[in-house]
Protein backbone atom coordinates (compact mmCIF):
# COMPACT_ATOMS: atom_id res chain seq x y z
CA UNK A 1 0.00 0.00 0.00
CA UNK A 2 1.04 3.64 -0.40
CA UNK A 3 1.47 5.88 1.85
CA UNK A 4 -1.88 7.76 2.19
CA UNK A 5 -0.12 11.10 3.51
CA UNK A 6 -2.18 13.93 1.53
CA UNK A 7 -0.21 14.78 -1.65
CA UNK A 8 -1.00 16.88 -4.75
CA UNK A 9 -3.64 13.96 -6.23
CA UNK A 10 -5.99 14.33 -3.30
CA UNK A 11 -5.49 18.36 -3.19
CA UNK A 12 -6.33 18.28 -7.23
CA UNK A 13 -9.69 15.49 -6.50
CA UNK A 14 -10.28 18.11 -4.12
CA UNK A 15 -10.59 20.94 -6.37
CA UNK A 16 -11.90 19.00 -9.37
CA UNK A 17 -15.15 17.02 -7.66
CA UNK A 18 -15.93 18.77 -4.49
CA UNK A 19 -15.42 22.38 -5.81
CA UNK A 20 -16.47 23.22 -9.39
CA UNK A 21 -16.38 27.22 -9.06
CA UNK A 22 -12.46 26.68 -8.09
CA UNK A 23 -12.35 23.65 -10.85
CA UNK A 24 -13.67 26.44 -13.46
CA UNK A 25 -12.01 29.17 -12.35
CA UNK A 26 -9.30 29.54 -14.96
CA UNK A 27 -11.30 27.72 -18.12
CA UNK A 28 -11.07 29.71 -21.10
CA UNK A 29 -13.00 31.33 -24.21
CA UNK A 30 -15.16 28.61 -25.73
CA UNK A 31 -13.51 27.62 -28.90
CA UNK A 32 -11.10 30.31 -31.55
CA UNK A 33 -8.98 31.31 -29.04
CA UNK A 34 -5.52 31.24 -30.09
CA UNK A 35 -4.34 28.67 -28.25
CA UNK A 36 -7.48 25.94 -30.28
CA UNK A 37 -5.30 22.60 -31.41
CA UNK A 38 -5.91 20.66 -34.52
CA UNK A 39 -8.74 18.26 -34.95
CA UNK A 40 -6.36 15.39 -35.09
CA UNK A 41 -2.39 14.91 -34.33
CA UNK A 42 -0.86 14.82 -37.47
CA UNK A 43 2.44 13.37 -38.13
CA UNK A 44 4.53 13.96 -41.12
CA UNK A 45 6.90 12.33 -43.27
CA UNK A 46 5.97 8.65 -41.53
CA UNK A 47 5.04 5.09 -43.47
CA UNK A 48 1.40 4.62 -43.28
CA UNK A 49 -0.11 1.52 -43.53
CA UNK A 50 -3.83 1.95 -44.63
CA UNK A 51 -6.48 -0.77 -43.00
CA UNK A 52 -8.75 -2.32 -45.05
CA UNK A 53 -12.31 -0.18 -45.55
CA UNK A 54 -14.54 -3.10 -45.56
CA UNK A 55 -14.87 -4.30 -41.83
CA UNK A 56 -18.09 -6.85 -40.59
CA UNK A 57 -21.42 -5.10 -39.89
CA UNK A 58 -21.85 -7.54 -37.12
CA UNK A 59 -18.77 -8.22 -34.47
CA UNK A 60 -17.77 -11.78 -34.47
CA UNK A 61 -15.45 -14.09 -33.08
CA UNK A 62 -12.25 -14.41 -34.86
CA UNK A 63 -9.88 -17.44 -35.70
CA UNK A 64 -6.61 -15.16 -35.64
CA UNK A 65 -5.54 -11.31 -35.09
CA UNK A 66 -5.09 -10.85 -39.01
CA UNK A 67 -5.39 -7.49 -40.39
CA UNK A 68 -9.09 -7.97 -40.64
CA UNK A 69 -9.38 -8.28 -37.36
CA UNK A 70 -7.18 -5.25 -36.61
CA UNK A 71 -9.11 -2.72 -39.07
CA UNK A 72 -12.06 -4.11 -37.54
CA UNK A 73 -11.04 -3.42 -33.69
CA UNK A 74 -9.44 -0.27 -34.58
CA UNK A 75 -12.87 0.99 -36.82
CA UNK A 76 -15.55 0.13 -33.72
CA UNK A 77 -12.74 0.89 -30.96
CA UNK A 78 -12.28 4.41 -31.89
CA UNK A 79 -12.88 4.97 -35.19
CA UNK A 80 -15.35 8.12 -36.87
CA UNK A 81 -18.88 7.41 -36.60
CA UNK A 82 -20.61 10.06 -37.81
CA UNK A 83 -20.11 14.03 -39.04
CA UNK A 84 -22.06 16.59 -38.21
CA UNK A 85 -22.17 19.33 -40.40
CA UNK A 86 -23.83 22.48 -39.09
CA UNK A 87 -21.67 23.95 -35.76
CA UNK A 88 -19.08 26.21 -37.42
CA UNK A 89 -16.24 23.59 -36.98
CA UNK A 90 -16.39 23.09 -33.97
CA UNK A 91 -17.78 19.09 -32.96
CA UNK A 92 -17.86 17.92 -36.71
CA UNK A 93 -16.45 14.70 -36.29
CA UNK A 94 -17.75 11.95 -33.48
CA UNK A 95 -16.48 8.94 -33.08
CA UNK A 96 -17.52 5.60 -31.26
CA UNK A 97 -17.30 6.94 -27.78
CA UNK A 98 -18.05 10.09 -26.10
CA UNK A 99 -15.58 13.24 -25.38
CA UNK A 100 -16.58 16.29 -23.58
CA UNK A 101 -17.02 18.41 -27.03
CA UNK A 102 -15.67 15.94 -29.11
CA UNK A 103 -12.13 16.99 -28.33
CA UNK A 104 -10.61 13.56 -28.50
CA UNK A 105 -7.82 14.64 -26.21
CA UNK A 106 -7.08 10.43 -25.91
CA UNK A 107 -4.45 9.33 -28.75
CA UNK A 108 -4.24 5.65 -29.30
CA UNK A 109 -1.04 3.81 -30.64
CA UNK A 110 -0.78 0.14 -31.58
CA UNK A 111 2.35 -2.36 -31.29
CA UNK A 112 2.60 -4.75 -33.23
CA UNK A 113 4.87 -7.64 -34.44
CA UNK A 114 6.73 -5.77 -36.81
CA UNK A 115 6.35 -1.90 -35.28
CA UNK A 116 4.96 0.83 -33.14
CA UNK A 117 1.83 2.46 -34.82
CA UNK A 118 -0.14 5.84 -34.12
CA UNK A 119 -3.96 5.37 -34.70
CA UNK A 120 -4.81 7.99 -37.50
CA UNK A 121 -8.63 7.88 -37.35
CA UNK A 122 -8.86 10.66 -39.73
CA UNK A 123 -7.91 8.13 -42.68
CA UNK A 124 -8.61 5.45 -41.02
CA UNK A 125 -4.53 4.76 -41.39
CA UNK A 126 -1.65 3.81 -39.11
CA UNK A 127 1.55 5.63 -38.96
CA UNK A 128 4.57 4.05 -38.50
CA UNK A 129 6.89 5.51 -35.90
CA UNK A 130 9.21 2.76 -34.90
CA UNK A 131 10.13 -0.59 -36.58
CA UNK A 132 10.84 -3.62 -34.27
CA UNK A 133 8.99 -5.92 -31.98
CA UNK A 134 8.71 -4.05 -28.71
CA UNK A 135 5.14 -6.09 -27.38
CA UNK A 136 7.45 -7.71 -24.69
CA UNK A 137 9.01 -4.89 -23.37
CA UNK A 138 5.73 -3.06 -22.70
CA UNK A 139 4.49 -5.96 -21.23
CA UNK A 140 7.61 -5.72 -18.53
CA UNK A 141 6.55 -2.52 -18.14
CA UNK A 142 3.48 -3.33 -16.57
CA UNK A 143 5.38 -6.14 -14.49
CA UNK A 144 3.47 -9.15 -15.77
CA UNK A 145 5.17 -12.18 -18.15
CA UNK A 146 3.49 -15.22 -20.00
CA UNK A 147 2.04 -15.41 -23.47
CA UNK A 148 3.35 -12.74 -25.95
CA UNK A 149 0.44 -10.33 -26.71
CA UNK A 150 -1.17 -10.33 -30.06
CA UNK A 151 -1.18 -6.33 -29.72
CA UNK A 152 -0.46 -3.90 -27.34
CA UNK A 153 -2.30 -0.79 -27.15
CA UNK A 154 -1.11 2.28 -25.42
CA UNK A 155 -3.59 5.07 -25.15
CA UNK A 156 -2.38 8.41 -24.24
CA UNK A 157 -3.66 11.90 -22.99
CA UNK A 158 -2.49 14.98 -25.54
CA UNK A 159 -3.78 17.67 -22.73
CA UNK A 160 -3.10 20.72 -25.29
CA UNK A 161 -7.06 19.22 -27.21
CA UNK A 162 -8.95 19.81 -24.00
CA UNK A 163 -6.85 22.18 -22.31
CA UNK A 164 -7.01 24.84 -24.21
CA UNK A 165 -10.57 25.57 -23.09
CA UNK A 166 -10.53 23.62 -19.78
CA UNK A 167 -6.67 24.56 -18.76
CA UNK A 168 -5.65 21.99 -15.14
CA UNK A 169 -9.39 20.75 -15.67
CA UNK A 170 -8.12 18.38 -18.61
CA UNK A 171 -6.66 15.91 -16.73
CA UNK A 172 -9.99 15.09 -15.11
CA UNK A 173 -11.39 14.96 -18.96
CA UNK A 174 -8.25 13.19 -21.00
CA UNK A 175 -8.31 10.46 -17.68
CA UNK A 176 -12.04 10.04 -17.98
CA UNK A 177 -11.98 9.58 -21.59
CA UNK A 178 -8.81 7.37 -21.60
CA UNK A 179 -10.97 5.46 -19.35
CA UNK A 180 -13.89 5.66 -22.17
CA UNK A 181 -11.89 4.40 -24.95
CA UNK A 182 -10.55 1.32 -22.83
CA UNK A 183 -13.82 0.06 -21.99
CA UNK A 184 -15.00 0.03 -25.79
CA UNK A 185 -11.82 -1.56 -26.81
CA UNK A 186 -12.48 -4.07 -24.13
CA UNK A 187 -15.88 -4.58 -25.61
CA UNK A 188 -14.95 -4.92 -29.03
CA UNK A 189 -12.44 -7.51 -28.16
CA UNK A 190 -14.85 -9.60 -26.06
CA UNK A 191 -17.32 -9.45 -29.06
CA UNK A 192 -14.21 -10.69 -31.35
CA UNK A 193 -13.37 -13.28 -29.13
CA UNK A 194 -10.53 -11.44 -27.90
CA UNK A 195 -9.14 -10.52 -24.16
CA UNK A 196 -8.11 -7.07 -23.15
CA UNK A 197 -5.60 -6.35 -20.29
CA UNK A 198 -6.29 -2.84 -18.52
CA UNK A 199 -2.69 -1.87 -17.14
CA UNK A 200 -2.98 1.31 -15.03
CA UNK A 201 0.02 0.97 -13.43
CA UNK A 202 3.39 0.83 -15.67
CA UNK A 203 7.07 2.47 -15.40
CA UNK A 204 6.25 5.35 -17.56
CA UNK A 205 9.81 6.75 -19.12
CA UNK A 206 10.18 3.40 -21.25
CA UNK A 207 7.16 3.85 -22.76
CA UNK A 208 7.12 7.22 -23.58
CA UNK A 209 10.89 6.85 -25.14
CA UNK A 210 9.46 4.10 -27.46
CA UNK A 211 6.27 6.15 -28.95
CA UNK A 212 8.42 9.31 -29.20
CA UNK A 213 6.20 11.25 -26.58
CA UNK A 214 6.75 13.64 -23.86
CA UNK A 215 5.88 13.24 -20.62
CA UNK A 216 4.21 16.47 -19.95
CA UNK A 217 2.19 17.52 -22.69
CA UNK A 218 1.52 13.64 -23.91
CA UNK A 219 1.68 11.19 -21.37
CA UNK A 220 1.15 7.40 -21.50
CA UNK A 221 -2.33 6.57 -19.54
CA UNK A 222 -3.13 3.06 -19.91
CA UNK A 223 -1.40 0.25 -21.42
CA UNK A 224 -3.61 -2.46 -22.89
CA UNK A 225 -1.81 -6.12 -23.89
CA UNK A 226 -4.72 -7.59 -25.95
CA UNK A 227 -4.78 -11.78 -26.14
CA UNK A 228 -6.43 -14.68 -28.01
CA UNK A 229 -8.29 -16.95 -25.84
CA UNK A 230 -6.27 -19.19 -23.97
CA UNK A 231 -3.47 -17.12 -23.78
CA UNK A 232 -1.95 -17.09 -19.92
CA UNK A 233 -0.39 -13.79 -18.05
CA UNK A 234 0.88 -13.52 -14.68
CA UNK A 235 2.46 -11.27 -12.50
CA UNK A 236 6.12 -11.20 -13.09
CA UNK A 237 8.42 -12.24 -10.66
CA UNK A 238 11.88 -9.99 -11.44
CA UNK A 239 11.34 -6.03 -10.29
CA UNK A 240 11.38 -3.57 -13.45
CA UNK A 241 12.71 -0.50 -13.06
CA UNK A 242 12.09 2.50 -15.82
CA UNK A 243 15.77 3.33 -16.44
CA UNK A 244 16.78 0.53 -17.32
CA UNK A 245 13.76 -0.98 -19.68
CA UNK A 246 14.30 2.80 -20.84
CA UNK A 247 18.04 2.52 -21.60
CA UNK A 248 17.69 -0.29 -24.43
CA UNK A 249 15.36 2.09 -26.67
CA UNK A 250 17.04 4.57 -28.98
CA UNK A 251 14.84 7.69 -28.87
CA UNK A 252 12.46 8.88 -31.24
CA UNK A 253 11.55 12.34 -32.49
CA UNK A 254 8.34 12.16 -35.20
CA UNK A 255 7.71 15.32 -37.11
CA UNK A 256 4.70 15.99 -35.64
CA UNK A 257 2.34 19.05 -36.23
CA UNK A 258 2.90 21.33 -33.73
CA UNK A 259 -0.72 22.78 -31.94
CA UNK A 260 -1.86 24.29 -29.11
CA UNK A 261 -0.77 25.71 -26.16
CA UNK A 262 2.46 24.64 -24.41
CA UNK A 263 0.82 22.14 -21.00
CA UNK A 264 3.75 22.43 -19.11
CA UNK A 265 3.28 26.33 -18.79
CA UNK A 266 -0.17 26.43 -19.28
CA UNK A 267 -1.56 24.30 -16.79
CA UNK A 268 1.34 23.89 -13.90
CA UNK A 269 -1.25 22.13 -11.31
CA UNK A 270 -1.74 19.62 -14.30
CA UNK A 271 1.86 19.43 -14.51
CA UNK A 272 2.56 18.53 -11.16
CA UNK A 273 -0.22 16.32 -10.47
CA UNK A 274 0.64 13.90 -14.01
CA UNK A 275 4.29 13.95 -12.82
CA UNK A 276 3.70 12.79 -9.32
CA UNK A 277 2.02 9.91 -10.55
CA UNK A 278 4.64 8.65 -12.50
CA UNK A 279 6.47 5.11 -11.66
CA UNK A 280 9.85 4.21 -11.26
CA UNK A 281 9.67 0.94 -10.93
CA UNK A 282 7.07 -2.03 -10.68
CA UNK A 283 7.71 -3.09 -7.03
CA UNK A 284 5.23 -0.13 -5.71
CA UNK A 285 2.41 -2.15 -7.88
CA UNK A 286 -0.68 -2.76 -5.78
CA UNK A 287 -4.46 -3.89 -5.83
CA UNK A 288 -7.52 -3.73 -3.56
CA UNK A 289 -10.85 -3.53 -3.13
CA UNK A 290 -13.02 -0.23 -2.45
CA UNK A 291 -15.61 -0.28 0.80
CA UNK A 292 -18.78 -0.64 -0.30
CA UNK A 293 -21.47 2.80 0.81
CA UNK A 294 -23.86 1.51 3.16
CA UNK A 295 -27.22 3.52 1.78
CA UNK A 296 -29.41 0.52 2.43
CA UNK A 297 -33.32 2.36 2.93
CA UNK A 298 -35.55 -0.97 2.79
CA UNK A 299 -36.41 -3.93 1.63
CA UNK A 300 -34.47 -4.36 -1.65
CA UNK A 301 -36.32 -5.48 -5.42
CA UNK A 302 -34.80 -8.63 -7.11
CA UNK A 303 -34.40 -8.37 -10.73
CA UNK A 304 -36.48 -10.49 -12.07
CA UNK A 305 -35.89 -13.57 -14.76
CA UNK A 306 -36.06 -11.64 -18.08
CA UNK A 307 -34.96 -12.53 -21.66
CA UNK A 308 -32.73 -9.29 -22.23
CA UNK A 309 -32.60 -9.01 -26.08
CA UNK A 310 -28.82 -9.99 -27.44
CA UNK A 311 -27.87 -6.53 -29.41
CA UNK A 312 -25.09 -6.46 -32.31
CA UNK A 313 -22.77 -4.58 -30.69
CA UNK A 314 -21.43 -3.01 -33.80
CA UNK A 315 -25.50 -1.34 -33.91
CA UNK A 316 -24.74 -0.34 -30.47
CA UNK A 317 -22.12 1.54 -30.58
CA UNK A 318 -23.06 3.47 -34.04
CA UNK A 319 -26.29 3.81 -32.15
CA UNK A 320 -24.19 5.55 -29.41
CA UNK A 321 -24.67 9.20 -28.87
CA UNK A 322 -24.91 12.39 -26.02
CA UNK A 323 -27.91 13.67 -27.13
CA UNK A 324 -28.19 17.28 -28.49
CA UNK A 325 -26.13 20.00 -27.07
CA UNK A 326 -28.98 20.95 -24.96
CA UNK A 327 -30.00 17.20 -23.45
CA UNK A 328 -33.70 17.48 -24.12
CA UNK A 329 -35.66 14.46 -23.39
CA UNK A 330 -38.47 13.34 -25.03
CA UNK A 331 -41.23 10.94 -23.50
CA UNK A 332 -41.40 8.05 -24.03
CA UNK A 333 -42.08 4.31 -22.64
CA UNK A 334 -38.66 2.42 -21.69
CA UNK A 335 -38.37 -1.25 -20.13
CA UNK A 336 -37.17 -0.68 -17.27
CA UNK A 337 -36.69 -4.31 -16.08
CA UNK A 338 -34.39 -4.85 -20.06
CA UNK A 339 -32.33 -1.64 -18.65
CA UNK A 340 -31.99 -3.15 -14.93
CA UNK A 341 -30.73 -6.35 -16.78
CA UNK A 342 -28.31 -4.69 -18.89
CA UNK A 343 -27.02 -2.58 -15.95
CA UNK A 344 -26.55 -5.58 -13.99
CA UNK A 345 -23.28 -7.14 -16.10
CA UNK A 346 -21.90 -3.99 -16.87
CA UNK A 347 -19.60 -4.32 -13.99
CA UNK A 348 -18.73 -7.90 -14.34
CA UNK A 349 -15.92 -9.33 -16.96
CA UNK A 350 -13.10 -6.91 -17.47
CA UNK A 351 -9.54 -7.59 -16.70
CA UNK A 352 -7.99 -4.65 -14.90
CA UNK A 353 -5.03 -4.00 -12.43
CA UNK A 354 -6.40 -2.36 -10.13
CA UNK A 355 -8.30 -5.15 -8.18
CA UNK A 356 -7.83 -8.88 -7.28
CA UNK A 357 -8.06 -10.82 -10.02
CA UNK A 358 -11.83 -11.45 -10.76
CA UNK A 359 -13.18 -8.56 -8.72
CA UNK A 360 -15.76 -5.82 -10.50
CA UNK A 361 -14.89 -2.68 -12.26
CA UNK A 362 -14.20 -1.15 -8.53
CA UNK A 363 -17.09 1.64 -8.56
CA UNK A 364 -20.58 1.50 -8.20
CA UNK A 365 -23.91 2.17 -10.06
CA UNK A 366 -26.39 4.06 -8.38
CA UNK A 367 -29.64 4.21 -10.58
CA UNK A 368 -32.36 7.38 -10.53
CA UNK A 369 -35.39 6.66 -11.61
CA UNK A 370 -37.67 9.04 -13.12
CA UNK A 371 -39.73 7.09 -15.99
CA UNK A 372 -38.96 3.11 -16.74
CA UNK A 373 -41.64 0.52 -16.11
CA UNK A 374 -41.34 -2.05 -13.71
CA UNK A 375 -39.22 -0.05 -11.37
CA UNK A 376 -41.06 2.22 -9.29
CA UNK A 377 -39.20 6.01 -8.99
CA UNK A 378 -36.67 6.95 -6.34
CA UNK A 379 -32.83 5.79 -5.61
CA UNK A 380 -31.56 2.48 -5.93
CA UNK A 381 -28.21 1.06 -5.49
CA UNK A 382 -27.59 -1.38 -7.85
CA UNK A 383 -25.79 -4.84 -5.95
CA UNK A 384 -23.18 -6.40 -8.10
CA UNK A 385 -23.62 -9.79 -6.75
CA UNK A 386 -27.18 -10.46 -7.01
CA UNK A 387 -28.32 -8.06 -9.21
CA UNK A 388 -30.49 -6.66 -6.86
CA UNK A 389 -31.94 -2.57 -6.36
CA UNK A 390 -31.47 -1.63 -2.91
CA UNK A 391 -33.54 1.51 -2.15
CA UNK A 392 -31.47 4.51 -0.72
CA UNK A 393 -32.25 5.97 2.39
CA UNK A 394 -32.13 9.61 2.36
CA UNK A 395 -33.52 12.75 4.42
CA UNK A 396 -36.83 13.64 2.97
CA UNK A 397 -36.58 17.01 0.84
CA UNK A 398 -39.63 17.04 -0.36
CA UNK A 399 -38.65 16.55 -3.81
CA UNK A 400 -38.99 13.58 -6.33
CA UNK A 401 -35.65 11.78 -6.63
CA UNK A 402 -34.61 13.33 -10.26
CA UNK A 403 -35.16 16.79 -8.81
CA UNK A 404 -33.11 16.18 -6.53
CA UNK A 405 -29.88 15.79 -8.91
CA UNK A 406 -31.82 18.55 -10.91
CA UNK A 407 -30.92 21.01 -8.18
CA UNK A 408 -27.48 20.30 -8.02
CA UNK A 409 -26.37 20.05 -11.23
CA UNK A 410 -25.58 23.34 -13.16
CA UNK A 411 -28.27 24.70 -15.29
CA UNK A 412 -28.54 23.04 -19.04
CA UNK A 413 -29.74 20.17 -19.62
CA UNK A 414 -33.51 19.50 -19.13
CA UNK A 415 -34.72 16.98 -16.55
CA UNK A 416 -38.52 17.19 -17.55
CA UNK A 417 -39.16 13.56 -19.01
CA UNK A 418 -35.67 12.13 -17.77
CA UNK A 419 -36.04 8.23 -17.81
CA UNK A 420 -32.96 7.45 -15.47
CA UNK A 421 -30.15 9.13 -13.95
CA UNK A 422 -26.94 6.93 -13.56
CA UNK A 423 -23.86 7.83 -11.05
CA UNK A 424 -20.88 5.74 -10.26
CA UNK A 425 -19.31 5.76 -7.10
CA UNK A 426 -15.21 5.84 -6.32
CA UNK A 427 -13.99 5.74 -2.98
CA UNK A 428 -11.28 8.20 -2.94
CA UNK A 429 -9.62 6.43 -0.06
CA UNK A 430 -9.44 2.87 -1.63
CA UNK A 431 -7.89 5.11 -4.75
CA UNK A 432 -5.05 7.22 -2.89
CA UNK A 433 -4.22 4.47 -0.12
CA UNK A 434 -3.52 2.01 -2.78
CA UNK A 435 -2.12 3.81 -6.24
CA UNK A 436 -0.76 7.31 -4.12
CA UNK A 437 -1.09 10.38 -6.45
CA UNK A 438 -1.65 7.83 -9.18
CA UNK A 439 -4.90 6.86 -7.91
CA UNK A 440 -6.11 10.14 -9.51
CA UNK A 441 -5.95 8.29 -13.11
CA UNK A 442 -7.01 5.25 -11.67
CA UNK A 443 -10.49 6.05 -10.53
CA UNK A 444 -11.47 8.29 -13.08
CA UNK A 445 -10.13 5.43 -15.99
CA UNK A 446 -12.37 2.87 -14.06
CA UNK A 447 -14.98 5.13 -14.15
CA UNK A 448 -14.17 6.30 -17.45
CA UNK A 449 -14.73 1.97 -18.93
CA UNK A 450 -17.87 1.56 -16.53
CA UNK A 451 -19.73 5.11 -18.10
CA UNK A 452 -19.21 3.59 -21.38
CA UNK A 453 -20.86 0.38 -20.57
CA UNK A 454 -23.84 2.29 -19.09
CA UNK A 455 -24.12 3.92 -22.28
CA UNK A 456 -23.48 1.47 -24.40
CA UNK A 457 -26.62 -0.36 -22.34
CA UNK A 458 -29.06 2.80 -22.55
CA UNK A 459 -27.97 2.90 -27.09
CA UNK A 460 -29.35 -0.85 -27.06
CA UNK A 461 -32.73 0.51 -25.88
CA UNK A 462 -32.67 3.76 -27.80
CA UNK A 463 -31.58 5.89 -25.16
CA UNK A 464 -28.72 8.68 -25.16
CA UNK A 465 -26.43 9.02 -22.63
CA UNK A 466 -25.03 12.39 -21.80
CA UNK A 467 -22.18 12.55 -19.16
CA UNK A 468 -22.21 15.13 -17.14
CA UNK A 469 -19.60 17.15 -14.71
CA UNK A 470 -21.55 20.02 -13.87
CA UNK A 471 -22.65 18.92 -10.60
CA UNK A 472 -22.13 19.86 -7.12
CA UNK A 473 -21.00 16.78 -5.58
CA UNK A 474 -21.79 17.28 -2.33
CA UNK A 475 -25.72 17.78 -3.55
CA UNK A 476 -25.67 14.24 -5.24
CA UNK A 477 -24.17 12.88 -1.90
CA UNK A 478 -27.12 13.96 0.08
CA UNK A 479 -29.48 13.17 -3.16
CA UNK A 480 -27.89 9.61 -2.74
CA UNK A 481 -28.05 8.94 1.06
CA UNK A 482 -24.15 8.76 0.98
CA UNK A 483 -22.93 9.59 4.73
CA UNK A 484 -18.86 9.59 3.58
CA UNK A 485 -17.09 11.83 1.91
CA UNK A 486 -14.69 8.91 0.69
CA UNK A 487 -17.64 8.09 -1.73
CA UNK A 488 -17.64 10.33 -4.46
CA UNK A 489 -19.93 10.57 -7.60
CA UNK A 490 -17.26 10.22 -10.31
CA UNK A 491 -19.52 10.35 -13.07
CA UNK A 492 -23.07 11.31 -13.67
CA UNK A 493 -25.11 10.27 -16.72
CA UNK A 494 -28.58 10.89 -17.85
CA UNK A 495 -30.44 8.49 -19.40
CA UNK A 496 -33.01 9.68 -22.50
CA UNK A 497 -34.71 9.31 -25.25
CA UNK A 498 -33.73 12.90 -27.22
CA UNK A 499 -34.74 14.99 -30.52
CA UNK A 500 -32.51 15.78 -33.22
CA UNK A 501 -31.94 19.43 -31.62
CA UNK A 502 -31.82 20.77 -35.01
CA UNK A 503 -28.55 19.44 -36.13
CA UNK A 504 -27.54 18.02 -39.60
CA UNK A 505 -25.70 14.51 -38.51
CA UNK A 506 -24.43 11.88 -41.07
CA UNK A 507 -23.16 8.73 -40.41
CA UNK A 508 -19.87 7.52 -41.26
CA UNK A 509 -20.90 3.99 -42.59
CA UNK A 510 -17.88 1.22 -43.20
CA UNK A 511 -18.03 -0.72 -46.22
CA UNK A 512 -19.19 -4.25 -44.95
CA UNK A 513 -17.55 -7.02 -45.58
CA UNK A 514 -19.33 -10.09 -47.56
Amino acid sequence: MIDRADGVGREFWRVTLEDLAEAMGTRQSEYGNPDEPLKFKIYRGRPRRPLTAKVPGKLTAVEAFDDSALATLLRYGYGISRQEFDTNGTWPYHRMVASARCLFGVQLYVCLADGVYHYDAAHDVLVLLRDGDHRRLLTRATGTAGSLPEAVFVLSGLFSKAAYIYRDYAYRLCTQEAGLLAGNIDLVARSMGLRAHVHHQFVDEPVHRLLGLDGDEEPALLVMPLLLAGAVTRRASVVETAAALAAGIDPIEPDVVRSGLRVASACPTLTEVNRASLRVDTAAFATAEPVVPDVSGGEPLALPGTDVPEVNLADALRARDSGPGIFRPVASQIDGIELWARLARARAGVTSDAVPAGAPVPLEIFLTVGDLTGIPAGVYRLDQDTGALHPVARAADGVDAVTAIERVTIPGPVFQGMNAVVHLIGDRDWAFDTFGDRGYRVINQEAGLLAHRVCVAAAAQGLSGRVVNAYHAEGVRAALGLTEQRHTPVFQILLARTGPGGRVIVPVEPEEVD
